[in-house]
This record gives C-alpha cells, structure tokens and sequence, in this order.
C-alpha cells in the first residue's frame, strides 16, 4: 500500500470512529441514570437544617459544684450537629467558659420549632402524599416521635427520623404514618406501618 493509500485509510477509520466517541462522551457528560428518586427532584431543600441547632437550654448542677458556692449553677445546652448527625450536650460554668462536652449515643432530642416546620413542609410538599394530608379536615402531629431503628436503612445510627401522623376529624381517626429524616431532608417512608401493627412493612415508595 503507498504511503497516500495507507494515510487515507487511517483517515478514514479515524472518520468512522468520530461518531461512537461523541456518543460516550455525551453519555458521560449525562452521568449516571436517573433513580427511582427523581420523582421527588422538584422538592425545594433550601430550607434544609445545617449546623448545629440548639434544643435545650438549662440551669443545673455543676459537675464540681461540691468545690463551689451553693448559689453558683452551671449553664447546660443540648442540641443535634447536622453536619455531624450527632446529639452534642455542652456544660458551661457559672462565668460561660466551656467545662465539658458530651455525645451521648442514642440521644434523641425533641424538636425545635424550625425543625418541626421543616418536617411539615416535607410532608406536605412530597409528591406520593401531598394529596393526603393536605386534604381538608387533616391534620398533621409530629415533634414528639422521634425514631430510631437498629437496621433500619434511613433510621438507624446518624440520622433524625421523625415520626408524623396524619388524622382526620379533629385529630382523632389516623389515616397515614409518614417518616421524614432531616439529616437527608427528605420523606424516607411516605408510608409507615407501625411494629404494633399486624403488618410491620414499611413502603418508601409511592
């Protein structure tokens, strides 16, 4: 083959294979397939929690209050790191220097109120329950319910799942459990069938 013949050849394998390497890359540039999840893309997480967040603030006991005066107390916060998915208690002494910092496991903490308006705004914008509780005549309680499962794939160690319910005629008449954990801000059982139940199956789907 003359040198002409053979640079036209591979001109033209080259011209071949232009179009199979757009293809990759475009498929590349997509990046993977989209989930089962992309149902819920349109749910505005901007109002996410983030950071630490304070729930609890009290008066007590120093740990030494044995070596200080007896009007003399200690400031002790509590309250849940996002960032860290864990429950953090700081004790202060009587002049706010900080004296002590604990991560109980397993802690859980009752809701903030900005914790409990983001819960409600999950439910109530997530496409697979939206036409349930926002129905007339229901109301939603959550705040008290917070729920942790040993196992559970959303609710286990690090996360803030909280149990909500929804109920008709003034609260009375149960219609939907729904979990939300704020550490994904996300509904992760739209669906949740209590353990007491006969049924203890839990659809995260819609």
């Amino acid at each position: 083959m003359s040198r002409r013949n053979s640079i036209r050849a591979r001109t033209d394998w080259q011209v071949a294979l232009l179009p199979v390497a757009l293809v990759l890359l475009g498929g590349c540039a997509a990046g993977p397939k989209s989930s089962g999840s992309d149902s819920l893309a349109g749910i505005d997480h901007s109002g996410r929690m983030r950071g630490y967040i304070e729930s609890k603030r009290v008066t007590d006991f120093c740990p030494d209050q044995a070596s200080r005066r007896d009007d003399e107390r200690c400031v002790v916060t509590r309250g849940f790191d996002y960032s860290r998915g864990v429950t953090i208690v700081r004790t202060y002494d009587p002049n706010g220097v900080l004296i002590a910092t604990q991560e109980p496991p397993g802690a859980d903490l009752s809701l903030t109120d900005v914790e409990r308006a983001r819960v409600e705004a999950l439910v109530r914008s997530d496409p697979r329950i939206s036409d349930i509780v926002n129905a007339p005549d229901v109301v939603l309680w959550h705040g008290g319910f917070v729920m942790r499962e040993p196992g559970d794939k959303y609710c286990d160690r690090g996360s803030r799942c909280i149990r909500v319910i929804a109920a008709i005629h003034g609260g009375d008449d149960v219609i939907l459990h729904s979990v939300v954990d704020l550490m994904t801000d996300r509904v992760v059982y739209p669906k949740y069938v209590p353990s007491g139940k006969s049924v203890a199956r839990h659809s995260d789907g819609g």
